[in-house]
């Protein structure tokens, strides 16, 4: 019986990784192994329990004040003995942690074929995003299958040298994801158990304004930049009293610390703890629009059809920007409260921003890859 080894270690990888495990799970011919490295432990925790996902292996390596040299020698370390155990015949990796690329090195030095789900993904600076860029490039090279998830996304393997006959596009699992978590969002007891859960988090009603979700945490924001954003959304949400802005802050020390010393005593501004992945999904369905520096929910937003302002002054998601319901704006620039007026205008009067289908796919991804592996691995 072939092997599989199924590696993440944060919240978006067990999110994106969920549907492709459940479906992996349900094969008889494999035997599928789980290994959690813990580089978001209890962020990652929240996401193993509500898709049910079973942990065969856990590293634990989550720690205070580690950085990416710690991140990257201790999970280099603990893998060795993670292969060595399951002698696996295939791992697969999701996107551009440091978990998903220390993984890639180690089944290179075990000789073990990588398949690499969302594979392609580039901005085409080593430096935006860091170190993810840079991962996805290394884990490339590595990988013996690419999933892309768009045919862009394909693309860019192709123009990097990556044969053809090892890139197949599938659409992105996150989409699949989404799909579940949409229909669990129609069911009464699941929203009254959110809308419970957010009033302890942060007291008082939510709704009763529009609101703005924000999310902005990259670590190449860090300093001075992520200070000239705050500003920007500091003036925003001071100009504009008749809408919320709701910001869940990362834990990070250089993302919390200025957060609340720039936002703390704006009126409008409610600043939360970290929020559990139903609860933010149930934020996003809710918004007016959304504004923030993440990669995955360029994708995300699309399902519930809500525009959002990237502030980076590049994507790997071109798709969300070609298709029309994302802006890019920049760190902290002049261009953000311009861009932020104009989708503000757009959304009074009713402009459609999503008139095509999504460019993320049709939520069958999962389906595709693990027919795929199975092909591949039999």
């Amino acid at each position: 019986m072939k092997k599989i080894l199924i590696i993440f270690g944060t919240r978006p990888e067990a999110i994106k990784l969920a549907p492709v495990i459940k479906a992996l799970k349900k094969e008889k011919v494999f035997k599928t192994f789980v290994c959690s490295t813990g580089q978001h432990d209890e962020m990652l925790k929240q996401v193993v329990e509500l898709f049910n996902m079973k942990i065969d292996l856990s590293l634990n390596l989550m720690k205070p004040n580690q950085d990416l040299f710690d991140i990257t020698y201790r999970s280099i370390e603990k893998l060795k003995t993670v292969f060595n155990k399951t002698k696996p015949d295939l791992l697969v990796v999701q996107g551009d942690t440091t978990t998903a690329f220390t993984s890639s090195l180690a089944a290179y030095y075990s000789k073990v074929k990588v398949v690499h789900v969302e594979a392609g993904l580039r901005s085409k600076n080593i430096y935006s995003p860091y170190p993810e860029e840079a991962n996805r490039r290394i884990i490339s090279i590595l990988a013996d299958i690419n999933f892309a998830p768009t045919l862009n996304a394909k693309k860019n393997l192709m123009a990097e040298g990556i044969p053809g006959k090892k890139i197949i596009i599938t659409g992105n699992t996150v989409i699949d994801t989404l799909f579940e978590v949409k229909s669990r969002l129609n069911q009464k007891l699941v929203v009254g158990k959110i809308e419970e859960s957010l009033n302890k988090n942060f007291p008082g009603k939510y709704f009763e304004k529009e609101f703005i979700l924000i999310t902005v945490h990259r670590r190449e924001k860090f300093g001075e930049n992520l200070k000239n954003t705050l500003i920007q959304l500091k003036k925003i949400a001071e100009a504009n009293p008749e809408y919320d802005f709701i910001y869940p802050v990362h834990l990070n020390p250089n993302v919390k610390i200025p957060v609340q010393k720039i936002l703390n005593n704006v009126p409008n501004f409610k600043l939360l703890s970290p929020l559990d992945y139903l609860s933010f999904i149930y934020l996003m369905s809710k918004c007016r629009l959304i504004i923030s520096d993440s990669g995955g929910i360029q994708e995300e937003c699309y399902v519930f059809r809500k525009p959002i302002i990237v502030l980076r002054d590049n994507t790997e998601r071109e798709e969300a920007v070609r298709a029309g319901y994302a802006f890019l704006a920049g760190g902290g620039s002049k261009d953000f409260k311009r861009i932020f007026y104009e989708v503000d205008k757009k959304l009074s009067e009713k402009f459609n921003f999503f008139k095509g289908k999504n460019p993320f796919g049709d939520g069958r991804a999962s389906e595709r890859i693990v027919k795929l592996i199975k092909k591949h691995l039999i």
